[in-house]
């Protein structure tokens, strides 16, 4: 891996740490400052409602295993295998 592309990569990801850090520390020493806050104003605006309820899950037999025995007829023959007698005396 590149040096430029590992150093990227440490520095995306100990940012994205000091965010969360300084997101879940924050405070204010009034309520009036927190009305302004951005971070402040995201975490307490109103939460989506669930639109739909739960559905009980439907379970159906798609179809059944049915095994059927294999007999198999093994048949060998040297030309088969490749290999050729000795060469004939001329």
């Amino acid at each position: 891996m590149r040096v430029w592309v590992r150093w990227s990569a440490w520095l995306c990801l100990s940012l994205m740490l000091w965010t969360v850090a300084a997101e879940s520390t924050h405070n204010h020493p009034n309520q009036t400052d927190s009305g302004s806050c951005l971070i402040c104003v995201a975490a307490h605006s109103a939460t989506p409602t669930l639109s739909a309820g739960h559905v009980a899950p439907f379970f159906a037999a798609v179809g059944t295993l049915q095994e059927h025995s294999v007999i198999v007829k093994v048949r060998l023959d040297f030309s088969d295998a490749g290999i050729r007698g000795p060469p004939a005396a001329l």
